[in-house]
């Protein structure tokens, strides 16, 4: 594609150079650049990309996309004010559009992306369309799995990702939009049909600084995006203040746009006429707007229901079928790293959860409470270099809900483990720190009794070891992940094979969950 043509439609442009050159691809990342390359010079949170330009026309950039010109070049230039906008634009333009050829579905919230898109592929699946997912644990489609560096990619990289998927005759995608991407704009110049939002809680303050940019950021999937569509529709958790909020602004600023609530609690279009939540998932009857919807799946407890009505909210959306919609919520059987239980045969298991906020502490620890028999037991920690205040608040809500609680290290990254740490006992009300936590008995009321193990292997083992039949251990925060980031390293770790070890260790492992 020549730059004239990739440019034509660009508004606010400032052009110099050649544009009858030819584009052979697009990049923010100057090491990534080949001959005649469009480079964009987008500002990071920690580098200004337009330090790069010279090394990006060294590797061959032919076209320099910038808010700012460069004197030092022959390159062409063109000079815009949002770079990130301009770059998205321009990246979908080079695709040749593709999520305009296939229904783009986008989850937001802070909590429960994950498990939707999950739960709204098997759906697809179960209508038989060709899927894609674009979310937190992995990128797929088509029998192919990619690991997920970032969420929701930068826009060149979702682009092709999205192009690679037209090629490989996905039909339908579903992708988890982080509050990131939105506010940096890398979706910007893709077609979302349909979008669920559900929740908002404390997360990411380090970047977005106030709970009010925060919902800004989420907003514009509905706002920006779905609302443009004639065909659009959205999907809001209304039990979230946030999601009322969104509810009221999109009536707002969109009348037309069609709003599909669900609620546990409240009047919406899906709601819940019956529930049963035990051990072995959840069996519901939902009232929505095609019927009665049944509702059996191995997925834990209620907010698992919640992420389940939004995703029959799109099923219906879509105007699917309520028994392709049945069928594709019962295929699902779980999810990697959100309540993945590992088993032992001495009557106690260990859960493992990415829950890293702390509504999400909250949520797990609600559900896990009633299916307890004997204690409930909490690792996590909190990452560091990232939103430091809600560590108060995990670890209150860990030790008011659990009968012990360790206190461990997540990815302190740059911090030192025990900063973290103190910062997390902060937030413990009267607090006692023991040792050995075989005090408590398994008839033992709650209380605030916690211990801290900076090292998350010797952590684990701690637990396991000591873990008697009917407790439940919950090692929370890092769900799927397989490593640790101490320092500037990333070294390997797998909450699930370092439970496994330790379960192996003392000779009662017996599956995995």
């Amino acid at each position: 594609m020549k730059l004239s043509e990739l440019i034509k439609y660009l508004p606010n442009k400032q052009i110099m150079g050649n544009l009858e050159i030819p584009i052979q691809g697009i990049t923010y990342d100057s090491r990534r650049v080949s001959k005649d390359f469009l480079f964009a010079a987008i500002r990071g949170q920690h580098l200004d990309g337009s330090r790069f330009i010279p090394d990006a026309i060294k590797y061959g950039a032919s076209a320099i996309l910038t808010e700012e010109p460069f004197s030092a070049t022959s390159a062409a230039q063109i000079v815009v004010p949002d770079a990130r906008e301009a770059m998205a634009k321009l990246s979908s333009l080079f695709y040749g559009e593709p999520s305009q050829k296939m229904t783009l579905i986008g989850i937001t919230g802070t909590n429960g992306k994950t498990t939707i898109t999950y739960l709204v592929e098997s759906i697809f699946r179960a209508a038989g369309f060709h899927a894609g997912v674009v979310g937190t644990i992995n990128y797929r489609y088509a029998d192919k799995i990619f690991n997920a560096p970032h969420t929701t990619p930068e826009a060149p990289d979702l682009q092709r990702v999205f192009n690679e998927m037209v090629d490989n005759n996905v039909t339908h995608c579903v992708m988890e939009v982080s509050s990131h991407s939105l506010a940096q704009k890398r979706v910007d110049g893709s077609r979302f049909i349909g979008s669920v939002f559900t929740n908002l809680t404390q997360d990411h303050l380090d970047y977005h600084k106030t709970m009010e940019e925060y919902f800004e950021s989420k907003s514009r999937l509905f706002t920006d995006f779905v609302a443009e569509e004639e065909n659009g529709f959205s999907v809001i958790n209304i039990d979230d203040p946030w999601g009322l909020k969104l509810n009221s602004k999109l009536k707002t600023q969109n009348s037309k746009l069609r709003t599909i609530r669900y609620s546990l609690r409240q009047d919406a279009e899906i709601q819940p006429a019956k529930t049963l939540f035990y051990e072995k998932g959840i069996e519901a009857i939902l009232n929505t707007s095609i019927g009665s919807v049944k509702i059996s799946s191995p997925l834990l407890g209620e907010y698992n229901l919640q992420n389940i009505m939004a995703a029959v909210g799109i099923g219906i959306g879509l105007g699917l079928d309520r028994r392709v919609i049945e069928n594709g919520i019962a295929n699902l059987k779980r999810v990697n790293g959100r309540l993945e239980r590992i088993l032992s045969n001495d009557g106690f298991q260990a859960v493992v959860d990415y829950a890293h906020t702390g509504d999400a502490l909250e949520r797990v620890l609600n559900t896990l409470r009633p299916l307890t028999k004997g204690r409930l037991i909490t690792i996590f920690g909190c990452g560091g270099d990232r939103d430091r205040g809600k560590r108060p608040i995990m670890g209150e809500i860990a030790t008011r809900l659990s009968n012990f609680t360790i206190i461990t290290s997540d990815n302190p990254r740059s911090e030192g483990p025990m900063e973290i740490i103190k910062e997390i006992e902060g937030g413990i009300k009267n607090g006692t720190m023991v040792q050995d936590f075989k005090v408590l008995t398994p008839n033992s009321e709650l209380r605030t009794v916690y211990a801290v193990i900076p090292d998350r292997r010797e952590a684990i083992k701690a637990a396991v070891k000591m873990a008697l039949p009917q407790d439940i251990i919950l090692v929370a925060g890092k769900g799927h992940e397989d490593y640790q980031i101490i320092g500037s390293k990333k070294i390997p770790f797998d909450d699930t094979k370092e439970i496994r070890k330790a379960m192996e260790q003392r000779g009662i492992l017996k599956v995995a969950g």
